[in-house]
């Protein structure tokens, strides 16, 4: 004995089938217009989607022309360097230690900006939310002491950043100057390297996160899309609407379990 068939199955059938067959017609059932609806609905978030996978290819694109043109340049600055390599090592000895300081300055500054963003929202906050005035003193101490902090980091590492312009600058006359320059642009191209690659790795970051979450939007309107076609379904069903090619179904689902 054959198995009965789906009823879900076919009722989903028929709304399907119905919206084409249906579809602008006098005996159009109300429920196509929550069709309509749904499949804009899907459109919109599908174009979405296909904005930000763009959006997506579009960063990796331009992020591998920036890398070509920094090997490009960084390559000649280095037959230069090799060039006058006597007088680029003298300068890198004074400047190693200088760069690495720096570098973790920055780093510092860099945590400590945050930090101070995160505790004014904070202490915006509680200006709203409380009127103790011992609490709100306390938050503005700690308020004026990071903005203190961040300010003393930011011209820590403004005179680092001096003293190692002044050993790159070469003097007039110094012997192996196209060297030291090319060194200094070598390491410039380096610091911009660094720089660049964060932002683009926090970007696709970004990126890939509104994707995930677009996803999910385009899966529930596509679940919302099949449950305005099941409801088209039932609703054609109800009404036995004449049809060539929908009446046939209309048997099967009354025999369907």
């Amino acid at each position: 004995m054959p198995k009965a068939e789906s009823y879900n199955d076919l009722i989903f059938q028929l709304g399907d089938l119905a919206r084409d067959r249906l579809a602008g017609k006098p005996n159009c059932p109300r429920t196509m217009d929550r069709v309509y609806r749904a499949e804009s609905a899907l459109v919109a978030r599908r174009d979405e989607l296909a904005g930000l996978e763009q959006q997506m290819n579009d960063e990796d694109a331009a992020w591998q022309d920036y890398l070509a043109q920094y090997e490009d340049e960084r390559a000649v600055q280095f037959e230069i360097v090799k060039k006058w390599k006597k007088a680029v090592d003298a300068v890198e000895g004074q400047t190693k230690n200088l760069r690495k300081t720096l570098s973790g300055r920055r780093a510092d500054m860099r945590y400590a900006q945050d930090a101070l963003k995160k505790l004014e929202k904070k202490h915006a906050d509680l200006e709203l939310t409380t009127q103790d005035e011992a609490k709100l003193s306390v938050s503005r101490d700690n308020l004026k002491k990071n903005r203190i902090q961040t300010m003393r980091l930011a011209r820590e590492v403004e005179e680092l950043a001096r003293q190692i312009e002044l050993v790159l600058t070469p003097k007039p006359g110094q012997p192996g100057a196209p060297g030291i320059l090319a060194h200094k642009r070598m390491l410039e191209l380096e610091d911009e390297m660094t720089a660049r690659k964060e932002a683009f790795e926090q970007a696709m970051a970004e990126i890939d996160q509104a994707i995930a979450e677009k996803e999910t939007e385009v899966q529930a309107a596509e679940d919302y899309l099949d449950q305005a076609l099941f409801l088209l379904g039932e609703d054609v069903y109800a009404q036995r609407i004449q049809d060539a090619q929908l009446a046939p179904l209309y048997p099967r689902l009354d025999r369907a379990e």
